[in-house]
């Protein structure tokens, strides 16, 4: 167990040691990538200087140097200039992640030759005596120098490509003429361009340090991005999962429709706060008209001596029969309508939109419908079944539909059932009252207040 263990602690560190080197390859690919883009954007804007510096020669050493070489030297590092541009372009269009390697070597080369070429114009004082105008031709490459030192620092290579080309040869010719002069200038020109050098290594150090925090917090923000990415898309799992469990919460497992949860809990307080206006008229005054209006019916269902099905065939044909029984209750009703298993073989069909005098119908419709069909049980075999409803219309009084809650309702299709079940089962019984049409809130009040006592009395009554 413990060679397990530890063999299994070397092969993670083994894939911390891989994931920290590539992450590191990673930042320095950016790192290489980033300073080759800002290489092409200062050598776009800075190579004007050349042929500029390169005319201004020309114009000084008119004088000096053959002109038909001197002029041949202008035109060729201004030709270059252009290949360069022409370069960038191509650059700038083909220029990809995999291949950055390849054009810094051609960027690379691009330099030295330009160095090359435009330092060149100091061979064409090996043999002269006219110092001063060697001196101002090593002023030009000097400031040629320190203007890459601005442009060309972000990339080491390439700064010290074209600032040794350019320098080398007018520094080279100074100690060639031999002259205590011309050798002082020279180490002085040694002397600037090592702080050039100093100068160039410092700031290629600074960009590469901001490239690389540039780096660490564009990785930091994608992965801020994909954390936020993934925490919506968990909570948007979340909200689906939270939604699926409140439906499962209101579902029976076994029959697929409505549980007590949603009866009671969900469905209970909607019908309360639809009753009044449902009962309400456009002028506003509660007034009913039999001939018209509409209201909830609530029909409770019992499936009669069910528990024998579950002792003489077993629990599976009884969970057979619920199904089919649950189904014959929906065939029954319309879609708006809610069919809901209160627990074991208890049933409850909440209509909406009913008038009164179509609700016994249909209560008889149901009980003849399930007494007429017969119901598959395991082994292929079919029985009869009855079954006992309780039902009433709700609101229960006319002139005072919110005098009685819904929860009352409840408790007197229970009522009713019972009385169906007393009075030997297969019957469909209606809850009504003597005090209907009562106006006196007082007298709702009491009967609602109290309704066992009511139905003791005779106010409340059981038809069938």
């Amino acid at each position: 167990m413990s060679g397990c263990a530890g063999k299994e602690n070397q092969g993670k560190k083994e894939t911390e040691i891989d994931n920290g080197m590539a992450e590191e390859s990673d930042r320095e690919i950016f790192v290489e990538i980033e300073r080759t883009q800002i290489l092409v954007k200062n050598l776009f804007t800075s190579m004007p200087a050349t042929p500029v510096n390169a005319i201004i020669l020309v114009f000084i050493f008119w004088d000096v140097i053959p002109r038909n070489s001197l002029v041949t030297w202008c035109l060729i590092n201004i030709v270059f200039v252009l290949v360069r541009y022409v370069v960038i372009g191509f650059y700038r269009h083909g220029f990809k992640k995999d291949n950055y390697l390849l054009w810094q070597k051609i960027l690379l080369f691009s330099f030295v030759i330009a160095g090359l070429l435009f330092g060149s114009i100091g061979l064409f004082f090996i043999h002269t005596s006219r110092l001063e105008y060697l001196v101002f031709l090593y002023f030009i490459v000097g400031g040629m120098v320190a203007g890459s030192l601005g442009s060309y620092h972000n990339n080491l290579a390439m700064f010290f490509s074209y600032s040794i080309a350019v320098f080398f040869i007018p520094t080279a010719v100074l100690f060639t003429l031999g002259t205590e002069i011309t050798t002082s200038m020279a180490f002085l020109g040694l002397i600037f361009f090592a702080l050039m050098s100093v100068n160039a290594k410092r700031m290629n150090s600074d960009l590469r340090e901001f490239l690389v925090l540039r780096y660490d917090n564009n990785l930091l923000v994608e992965q801020l991005n994909r954390e936020k990415g993934n925490t919506e898309t968990l909570n948007q799992e979340l909200v689906l999962k939270n939604e699926a469990l409140e439906r499962i919460s209101r579902i029976d497992p076994l029959t697929g429709l409505k549980n007590r949860y949603y009866l009671f809990d969900i469905l209970k307080p909607r019908i309360e706060n639809e009753v009044n206006s449902l009962w309400m008229e456009k002028n506003g005054i509660n007034k009913r008209d039999k001939a018209y209006l509409k209201g909830y019916g609530v029909i409770s269902i019992d499936i009669d001596h069910f528990k024998r099905v579950n002792d003489t065939y077993g629990h599976t044909s009884g969970d057979m029969v619920l199904k089919q029984f649950s189904k014959k209750l929906c065939e029954s009703v319309r879609q708006e309508d809610v069919v809901g298993r209160i627990g074991g073989e208890e049933f409850v069909i909440i209509l909406k939109d009913i008038k009164e005098t179509n609700l016994g119908d249909l209560a008889e419709k149901i009980r003849l419908c399930v007494a007429n069909t017969g119901f598959k049980v395991t082994d292929n075999r079919e029985i009869r079944l009855t079954c006992s409803l309780g039902f009433v219309f709700y609101p229960f009084f006319n002139h005072h539909p919110g005098g009685i809650g819904v929860h009352h309702i409840f408790y007197l299709v229970d009522k009713a059932l019972y009385v169906a079940k007393k009075n030997g089962r297969n019957l469909a019984v209606k809850v009504t009252c003597t005090e209907h049409d009562s106006r006196d809130p007082l007298l709702i009040e009491a009967i609602t207040k109290d309704l066992k006592k009511a139905i003791d009395t005779g106010q409340i009554l059981f038809e069938f």
